[in-house]
This record gives structure tokens, sequence and C-alpha cells, in this order.
């Protein structure tokens, strides 16, 4: 990425999630945190404003949770990649997210380093790990 730092927005209905995160990729030399949001109102319009190069991004949150703030942002920010972050590792919850733009799916229980590496890689939800 050229030497610019990837800029991040952390979408989070949880406040230690958002802190925690927050904290983690402040440390990150290559990662420049553009703010949090803890709702999908809320993470849209940071999104809208700031076109960051990655949102991560929960999948359950309320008020149509991660897939409607992946469908929105998609929209008002198509540049941005999206990483979904989450506790759920369903499936039909993959699929749905994919669908909707998300770019990586990560486990909120798995290591962190993974998370670092998606945000980095922007990689691509492997077909296969979907079935």
């Amino acid at each position: 990425m050229n030497g610019m730092p990837l800029r991040v927005i952390i979408v989070d209905d949880s406040g230690e999630v958002l802190s925690a995160l927050g904290r983690i990729i402040d440390k990150q030399v290559d990662m420049e945190l553009l703010g949090v949001a803890s709702g999908v109102d809320d993470g849209v319009a940071l999104v809208r404003r700031w076109q960051p190069d990655v949102v991560v991004l929960d999948v359950n949150m309320p008020d149509g949770g991660g897939l409607r703030a992946a469908k929105e942002m998609v929209v008002v920010a198509p540049a941005a990649r999206l990483v979904a972050f989450s506790a759920f590792d369903k499936t039909l919850i993959r699929r749905a997210m994919t669908a909707a733009g998300v770019s990586a799916y990560v486990s909120k229980s798995g290591d962190v380093r993974e998370l670092l590496d998606a945000i980095r890689a922007g990689r691509d939800v492997d077909a296969m790990s979907l079935r």
C-alpha cells in the first residue's frame, strides 16, 4: 500500500470489543484508526464520511446487524474492504455476509493476528470454507 497506513473503522455494539480492537489497531504502524461506531447507523455514517480502506464489522448487532451495515457500506464506500468479525461462524451467515460484500470473515474466538492479517491482506473468503 505505497507506504500509507491502512485507514480502519471498527463497528461493533460491544464497548469492550471497540476499546480492545482500537488499542490493538492503534499499536500497528501500518494502520490508522479513523474511528469506531457502536451501531449500524453510526457505522454507516462514519464509513460514508471517512471512506476508509477497511471496515471491521460485527455481524450480530441490533437494527439489522452486520448484514444491513455491509449492504449499506458497499454503496456509500465501494472501495472499502469489509472484514466481518463475529462470534457466529455459521455457513449461512458467512454466505450472506459474503454476498453483501464482506471479503473476509474472522472469528472473535480466534487469534487477533488472524484479524490483523485479514485487515492487511483483504483476502477473499475461500469459497471452499463456506460449504
